[in-house]
């Protein structure tokens, strides 16, 4: 079984076509489809605007949005969009 991890945030430009201002982040839970999760935060550091973030991954073969919401700053968005996809891994998802 591989360690739990995070690849690390990379500006997207694909995500959302209308805007550079789109990070994603992908955490690895384990060795299955099921333990991947893909975390996306619209926003931009260093600025004092609100940044939106989602969580999905997969479960029982279809996509499944673990958590979503707005954070008053992109550092918070992340670090909220982290402790989700943590919590994702080990909440089971009917």
């Amino acid at each position: 079984m591989q360690t739990a991890r995070f690849e690390g945030w990379e500006r997207d430009t694909e995500v959302a076509k209308d805007t550079e201002s789109t990070w994603t982040n992908f955490f690895i839970a384990g060795d299955g489809p099921e333990d991947e999760y893909d975390i996306c935060v619209i926003g931009e550091p260093d600025t004092e605007f609100p940044a939106h973030f989602d969580v999905t991954g997969i479960r029982n073969g279809e996509s499944v949005i673990f958590a979503e919401g707005r954070a008053s700053s992109f550092e918070d968005a992340c670090h909220l969009a982290e402790i989700e996809a943590r919590r994702a891994s080990i909440r089971p998802v009917d």
